[in-house]
């Protein structure tokens, strides 16, 4: 005996001592990540941002998550519905005798059967929850919509600051003939060429930091499309906005046919039945069974015939404890109240979100406008005249600067107002519950 527990401590302090392989651990550490992390596939070149939206509605695992939740609570309808599974008993052994002989095995099945309405009430309520989780997963698209246009709205607006400071810069280098020539017909100073050179810096500055959003927004947009870590992108130019419709439609739309609206309904609902089950227990639950007695038909008895006994059972539980009860009744109606004070905060929090994105896209739309048709090409002018007058001496060099950086500024604020109109529409949209 103390050999074999000898050995068997031998066999735990080798097992605990055991050093794993340094190989092994590291390849542990390092191990790739799952290849559900994130799908390597082609997106069409020049994608707008529909086509984007539902690329990552079909690859986000945020989607495909709430689908399984939804799944899973539907699940549990036919579980409430269904009765508990039967009792089967059986009894043997030193039984006692009747008249009929004595009693050699018992058998029987007992089915517990719950008072009429409460498995319809708990299933109705989990059939709500279901629903609430499906309207979760519209809610949950109209949001990954509204992101994945933000982002390609970014992505745009980092593409064209980039071609409009490329463009300038060009238009810089052309400036620099013109200060060359004037210098050197003694007619400008070597100021003028060193504020030039400076600008151009400037400039590639700009650039930079051009490049750097343009890296932040495309990262941004693959993660919104469940896609690896630096795959390309290339957006087309930005297509006209159409209006969304009046503020007023908008306002009946988000209250009445919003997802977030009708989760919250639904699981009003679910309390609803919640407490009408509650209200059910106060009444007892069934319990039926069929037991049968085998019968010897040798006895004490000189009546025994060994007759075998066949009978029936109903039972009732006795709801005796009603304090459990009466918490049940108070759960229920405080969820109806909480849901139903949710649901108001919902509605409100909507009319904030539409009015707010569609005073916003309103005010985008009115001052894009006003800077395509008549700031930008004013600036463009006035650039033109300046440059010319330049070059003929009748203008000063600080003139010329001035309004070049002003036909910029105009340009790229054109470019952002376009680009804030895209996302203040997107995001009036999600608000409205528009698809």
């Amino acid at each position: 005996m103390q050999r074999s527990l000898l050995l068997l401590g031998g066999c735990l302090v080798v097992a605990c001592s055991h050093v794993p392989d340094e190989r092994t651990s590291s390849s542990a550490t390092l191990a790739p990540p799952p290849a559900s992390a994130a799908e390597n596939y082609s997106v069409p070149g020049n994608a707008g941002p529909e086509e984007l939206a539902r690329l990552a509605l079909l690859h986000h695992p945020a989607i495909a998550a709430a689908r399984h939740r939804a799944e899973r609570l539907a699940s549990r309808v036919p579980q409430d519905q269904a009765l508990p599974d039967p009792m089967l008993e059986v009894g043997a052994g030193s039984m006692a005798e009747t008249a009929a002989g004595r009693m050699e095995a018992m058998a029987g099945v007992k089915q517990k059967i719950p008072f009429p309405g409460k498995r319809r009430e708990a299933a109705a309520a989990s059939a709500s929850e279901a629903a609430a989780a499906r309207a979760e997963i519209d809610a949950l698209q109209l949001q990954l919509t509204e992101q994945v246009h933000s982002a390609w709205w970014d992505l745009y607006l980092a593409d064209q600051t980039l071609s409009l400071t490329r463009e300038s810069r060009s238009v810089l280098e052309a400036v620099r003939d013109a200060v060359d020539a004037r210098v050197a017909a003694d007619q400008a100073s070597q100021a003028d060429q060193l504020r030039l050179a400076n600008e151009l810096s400037l400039i590639d500055r700009d650039l930079a930091e051009a490049r750097q959003l343009r890296g932040t927004a495309s990262a941004r947009l693959n993660s919104l499309l469940n896609r690896p870590a630096g795959s390309p992108l290339s957006i087309r130019s930005a297509s006209p906005i159409p209006s969304p419709g009046s503020l007023q439609n908008l306002l009946a739309q988000a209250q009445a046919r919003h997802p977030d609206v009708a989760a919250a309904e639904q699981r009003a609902n679910a309390f609803r039945h919640r407490l009408k089950r509650a209200e059910l227990e106060k009444y007892p639950d069934f319990t039926a069974g069929v037991t049968s007695a085998s019968i010897a038909s040798s006895g004490l008895s000189k009546m025994a015939n060994g007759r075998d006994q066949l009978y029936a059972t109903l039972g009732v539980n006795l709801p005796l404890w009603q304090e459990p009860r009466r918490a049940m009744l108070r759960e229920a109606r405080e969820g109806m109240q909480e849901t139903e004070a949710l649901l108001a905060a919902t509605r409100s929090d909507l009319r904030y979100r539409v009015e707010e994105a569609w005073f916003q896209a309103q005010t985008a739309r009115e001052v894009s406008d006003l800077f395509s048709r008549r700031l930008v090409p004013d600036a463009r002018q006035a650039y033109d005249v300046t440059l010319t007058g330049y070059s003929a001496g009748l203008r000063s060099f600080n003139d010329l600067i001035e309004t070049w950086r002003q036909h910029l500024a105009f340009q790229l604020q054109r470019v952002r107002n376009q680009a804030q109109l895209g996302k203040a529409t997107a995001t009036l949209r999600a608000a409205a519950g528009l698809f």
